[in-house]
């Protein structure tokens, strides 16, 4: 669900002032630079110009409905492949691809006539897996009169291996005619080096009381025989490596090097491909790596340890947070009360700890300030909305900040510095469902925020077709969110388990090494499917959660949520289901925070689960059935147990053996269980 507006509603006097900052912050690191990933494999699809015929049809492509010709009027060849209206079903041009998971580009040039009075309706190019899987993507359309223009989806995350359907042609019924030429499908090419910095997984920092082994994902695409990878931290300001490693070339490799000796101070990872001759063949952009003493946190009101849980101002936290609207004030009662009751005070009911108003992207700072003093007294820290900090970006020019005319990075310098004074500040909501060509932007305003106030996160949620690019963010976000929306359609049609599958992907995409908060919906996306339930709720979160989630955030707590429902008797329904399932997750938060604990040795069934042993040695057995039909598992427990009980009912469980515990899920439960 695109979140961009910063409409504001309530504008009252401004107080002036800020506190004092307290000295300059801390350095931070973290990826230098990115990669450029624009190198295109060969051209896929058979005939892509059209410029070979049978019977007057180009070959190598199914023409579905309209009327279909070759005309001599291609781009770059004789031929190109005029569709005008027609009877039949909507028209397109189809070709059947194998694909390998990875990257791809997807582009074709179109000239239209007159195409498409009716705005619903015009010509785009798509990449589509179904019916063999519920996923496809297409270019925005084209429509009017143009001349040859490129219809393009750059960057297509392709997860399963299998047939895809390349498509040109209709959306809609247009009228007017159109003619395609110059179709192209190419994988993008893996850089020859690729690195990944797994530890420290906050921004670099290398804190001296928490592990010294830094630990990096190498892969090679061609690790041909006698080629070696090479690494070495090399201090910041230059020097001799005070660390090196070395180790044969592997597609994928992790190799890890010990800090524990560094002194205090900043240093470069470097990552370089040897060929047998010892020159180097590729070098990955330095990763900058800053070791800094414990204390320094103590200035920080948020950080990420080692197993990717936050710390809100030192205290482990798992996340809870909720999207919210408001207009703004200076007065925080204004915000305790809120419209009809519905603000912060309300709000408080739930354990939340972080909250996203991305209406209050261009509030005056006195009043972001008061809305932080409201917050952080009831324990709830802000992520301050910045996804439209780029200078090319529409809305940039209602930025009221007199900074914003010196340009966007200034801007976000200045922003970053003047808020993190605020310990109610958490950071910044940088990205909202955008494609990977943002990428490039969202990093440079990375840097720049990182740089400023270094004791916060940025936290970018993908979504709307472009999740399975989620890989190519790992280095442009502190944390990484998705949103899947699974209900859409009436109850028992849902396929819930989107959420596990979604937050898997987010879990891969950084390689289990940067914090994952996934966004649950709480907001009826469809008539047909209406709002989710409580038990849906308590379904998707802990998908999620099974799955690796270190937070959950809820949309939406304002508007085209909770707020635009109209009957006082729904709203407080509505909202007192999510208040009881995230009170459910808070009472449980010590066992989440607990590491993962290998409670079985094996299980006997589909399900998906995940072990805890909580701190008075109790252990947690969390699983959901990631299938539309009823299933069974059993576990073969490492350790035998003398009694089982299932959280929510507190209903005893039999237990099949000490070391077995066998369960009964129906479609897309979840079912927890403590063990003692």
């Amino acid at each position: 669900m695109s979140r961009r507006g910063p409409a504001l509603a309530l504008a009252l006097a401004l107080v002036l002032g800020a506190p004092a900052a307290a000295g300059p912050p801390p350095g931070a690191g973290g990826l230098t630079a990115l990669v450029p990933r624009d190198a295109l494999g060969p051209n896929l699809l058979e005939n892509p110009g059209f410029e070979t015929e049978a019977g007057g049809a180009p070959v190598g492509w199914a023409l579905r409905g309209g009327a279909w010709s070759l005309a001599p009027a291609g781009r770059g060849g004789r031929l190109a492949l005029e569709l005008a209206p027609g009877p039949g079903p909507i028209p397109s041009a189809e070709q059947t691809v194998r694909l390998e998971p990875g990257f791809y580009t997807l582009e074709a040039w179109v000239r239209t006539a007159e195409l498409g009075s009716d705005g619903r309706s015009g010509v785009r190019v798509c990449l589509d897996g179904r019916p063999r899987l519920a996923w496809w993507t297409c270019s925005d359309p084209v429509r009017g009169t143009v001349d040859w223009t490129p219809l393009r989806r750059p960057m297509l995350g392709v997860v399963e291996p299998g047939t895809y359907r390349v498509t040109v042609g209709a959306w809609g019924r247009p009228d007017g005619r159109a003619w395609f030429d110059d179709v192209r499908l190419a994988r993008v090419a893996d850089p020859p080096l690729d690195v990944f910095l797994l530890y420290p997984n906050f921004r670099g920092m290398l804190f001296d009381d928490r592990p010294q082994t830094v630990r990096v994902a190498v892969a090679v695409a061609d690790p041909r025989p006698g080629t070696r990878v090479r690494l070495a931290l090399v201090p910041d300001a230059g020097g001799a490596p005070r660390a090196v490693r070395e180790l044969a070339a592997a597609a994928r490799l992790t190799a890890e090097l010990d800090a524990a000796a560094l002194p205090l101070g900043a240093y470069r990872l470097r990552a370089e491909l040897a060929g047998p001759d010892g020159a180097t063949l590729a070098r990955y952009p330095d990763y900058r790596i800053v070791k800094l003493p414990a204390a320094v946190r103590r200035r920080f009101t948020v950080w990420v340890d080692e197993d990717n849980v936050v710390h809100l101002e030192d205290r482990r936290a798992f996340v809870l947070g909720i999207y919210t609207t408001s207009g703004y004030s200076t007065a925080p009662e204004s915000y305790a009360r809120g419209r009809d009751g519905w603000g912060t005070a309300r709000l408080a009911e739930a354990p939340f700890n972080l909250l996203i108003n991305y209406w209050l992207g261009i509030a005056p700072v006195p009043a972001l300030e008061a809305l932080m003093d409201d917050l952080h007294a009831r324990g709830i820290y802000y992520l301050q909305t910045v996804n439209f900090y780029h200078a090319d970006d529409p809305q940039y020019r209602t930025i009221p900040y007199p900074v914003a005319r010196e340009g966007d990075e200034a801007l976000n310098r200045w922003v970053a510095a003047t808020l993190a004074r605020h310990r109610g500040l958490a950071g910044f909501y940088t990205a909202d469902e955008r494609p990977a060509e943002a990428i490039p932007r969202v990093f440079r305003q990375y840097l720049a925020l990182r740089d400023a106030a270094p004791g916060t996160v940025t936290y970018a949620v993908l979504g709307d077709g472009w999740e399975h690019q989620a890989p190519l963010w790992r280095d442009a976000v502190d944390v990484l969110g998705l949103d899947p929306y699974p209900i859409t359609r009436p109850p028992g049609q849902n396929r819930l388990a989107m959420v596990g599958e979604w937050t898997r992907l987010g879990r891969e995409a950084v390689q289990g090494s940067r914090p994952v908060w996934m966004v649950i919906q709480y907001f009826p996306l469809t008539t047909a499917g209406g709002w989710p339930s409580e038990e849906d709720l308590r379904t998707m979160s802990w998908m999620a959660i099974v799955e690796g989630a270190r937070g959950l955030f809820y949309w939406s707590y304002g508007a085209r949520g909770l707020a635009w429902v109209k009957d006082p008797a729904e709203r407080l329904q509505r909202w007192q289901a999510l208040v009881r399932v995230t009170r459910e997750i808070k009472a449980l938060e010590p066992v989440l925070l607990a590491p993962d604990a290998p409670l079985a040795r094996d299980v006997d069934g589909p399900v998906r689960w995940l072990g805890k042993r909580a701190p008075d040695g109790s252990r947690y057995l969390f699983a959901y059935n990631p299938r539309d039909q009823r299933v069974r598992a059993a576990w073969t427990l490492a350790e035998p147990a003398r009694e089982a009980v299932e959280l929510g009912s507190e209903r005893a469980v039999a237990l099949a053996a000490p070391t077995r515990l066998e369960a009964e899920f129906g479609p897309y439960e979840v079912r927890r269980f403590r063990l003692r």
